[in-house]
């Protein structure tokens, strides 16, 4: 008879989809702590706490158990069923987890526990450090501390940068009223530029015209005074047109 089971009630946390092995590690303390060891106790403490979708998954082991280490064969299940694969877990490391809103330091230990003590701290800290944001990296670039130490520093500076999203937002818009200020105080000294080039050429122009035509007029009067008009060879000197 199990003692345990007729002295001490275990009520199981639910059950964890993303990290069996974490579930189990849990589960089994509350085990040692109630003493309980006899292993159709522990195996139906687990059945009783899975949802529908979860046993509908190992239905097969459910409804026929081995007749000895019924646990056994129903953690070794469980796992196989819901545990990621190593590859899974270094992609999951490398590429996907990302800070999004939470703290930096849950962030490290979410990826402890995808490393599971396979990547040493020196390449876990290079990777937690490059999904931090930049203020934050270079503050922790100069720091000697341990990595714990170091995830306690980028709480508290994400925690000041929360703080003033609005700086933040003024800050930008004003850089892009100013950037937009530059692009047309550019435009109008080309205009102008432009203008003014073009005014000199059309004065140049009307400079050369008349040039042209004084020259003209004074060759004329000069080579062949039969060509003067009609007011000067009426009133001579005294013609004002």
């Amino acid at each position: 008879m199990d003692s345990g089971m007729a002295s001490v009630a275990v009520r199981a946390p639910p059950f964890w989809e993303t990290n069996p092995e974490l579930w189990f590690i849990q589960l089994e303390s509350q085990f040692k702590l109630a003493g309980i060891s006899v292993d159709e106790t522990k195996f139906h403490t687990v059945i009783a706490a899975l949802d529908s979708k979860v046993l509908s998954c190992i239905a097969d082991i459910v409804r026929n158990p081995p007749s000895d280490a019924m646990y056994d064969a129903l953690k070794t299940r469980i796992l196989s069923r819901f545990s990621q694969s190593e590859s899974t877990k270094l992609r999951l490391l490398l590429q996907d987890l990302q800070l999004d809103d939470g703290k930096p330091s849950r962030l490290l230990q979410e990826m402890r526990n995808l490393a599971a003590g396979n990547i040493v701290d020196d390449v876990l800290k290079s990777i937690w450090m490059q999904r931090l944001p930049t203020p934050i990296q270079q503050i922790l670039s100069v720091s000697k501390d341990s990595l714990d130490g170091l995830a306690q520093i980028a709480d508290k500076g994400n925690e000041v940068s929360s703080f003033r999203p609005e700086v933040n937002v003024v800050v930008s818009e004003n850089s892009e009223l100013q950037s937009l200020r530059e692009e047309v105080a550019n435009l109008r000294a080309g205009l102008k530029r432009i203008t003014r080039s073009r005014f000199r050429r059309a004065q140049s122009n009307k400079r050369e015209s008349l040039n042209t035509r004084v020259g003209l007029s004074s060759h004329t009067r000069t080579d062949n005074p039969n060509l003067l008009c009609w007011y000067h060879r009426r009133f001579a000197k005294k013609a004002t047109k």
